[in-house]
């Protein structure tokens, strides 16, 4: 299979890169340098559609993580710029190159909680596909766009999208490590995020099985996350304690089970997460 990976030299775009390069032809596509240089790279701007059509080669599958990963290094409109008009570039040269089958990053920041200025909290828990996205910030609002966009083009163009919307992606990496310790123990300051991350290997998994998998629908969404929160609290606690409001929760959400749902996901892609706090911070 050929695949075409954006943001191949990120933090989580190289992971996937050499994972997918070791069962595939992959060529990366960014604006940094690779890692590696056992794969062809390129370097581009995707926000210069003409470059990107011009580059664009007939593949199996683009996986696209490119963009700015967060709302608060960078002025708004230059956020939801660049998160949407690259996926739209990307998306417009896919379907001109006849690409079959495009895999989009997404976030849980499309829920709206992560980055809000006005309180808002989950309706109920687990939340799940089904939860409404309610975005106030560039970043969630971006997610969503492409999100709708990457549907537009399977009704166009029977281009199969996958949306993954993943939380916190943590790596097994000594500087990340130091960092994710903070983040437990001050974990209070963190509730926005609904404490929900994945495991980078987890992330590979979840792509791997929408390269391969046959799906009921040309376009369709997934919650992609680990089995657990990561404070080590029981989830139950945690809601009364910093989401009183929120009084809906299924009868099986227990333990230190996550806020977010990844139920569809293992019906639909056979994700199983295997990352767990401990398995990153020990």
């Amino acid at each position: 299979m050929k695949i075409l990976v954006t943001g191949g030299s990120g933090l989580v775009g190289r992971y996937v890169v050499e994972a997918l390069a070791a069962e595939h032809d992959v060529r990366s596509w960014d604006l940094r340098e690779p890692r590696s240089s056992a794969v062809d790279h390129l370097r581009i701007d995707l926000l210069d559609e003409a470059a990107v059509a011009r580059a664009m080669m007939p593949v199996d599958a683009v996986v696209h993580l490119a963009g700015i990963p967060h709302p608060l290094n960078d002025p708004p409109e230059r956020v939801f710029r660049t998160n949407t008009q690259t996926t739209y570039n990307l998306l417009e040269a896919s379907a001109a190159a006849g690409v079959p089958t495009f895999i989009f990053m997404s976030s849980e920041s499309t829920l709206g909680f992560a980055f809000s200025t006005i309180r808002h909290w989950p309706l109920r828990l687990p939340v799940d596909e089904t939860h409404p996205l309610r975005p106030q910030d560039p970043y969630g609002l971006s997610k969503v766009s492409c999100e709708v966009v990457c549907e537009g083009f399977s009704r166009r163009c029977a281009m199969r999208t996958v949306c993954l919307r993943a939380p916190w992606i943590w790596v097994s990496e000594p500087k990340e490590i130091d960092f994710y310790r903070s983040l437990v123990r001050e974990y209070p300051r963190w509730h926005k995020n609904l404490w929900a991350f994945i495991h980078v290997e987890d992330v590979v998994a979840a792509i791997r099985s929408a390269l391969h998998r046959d799906l009921e629908k040309p376009h369709d969404r997934f919650f992609i996350c680990a089995d657990e929160n990561w404070t080590g609290r029981p989830s139950r606690e945690l809601a009364a304690e910093f989401y009183p409001e929120s009084r809906e929760m299924d009868r099986s959400w227990n333990g230190s089970a996550s806020f977010i749902s990844h139920a569809r996901a293992t019906a639909a892609l056979g994700f199983h997460p295997t990352g767990t706090v401990q398995s990153i911070l020990n």
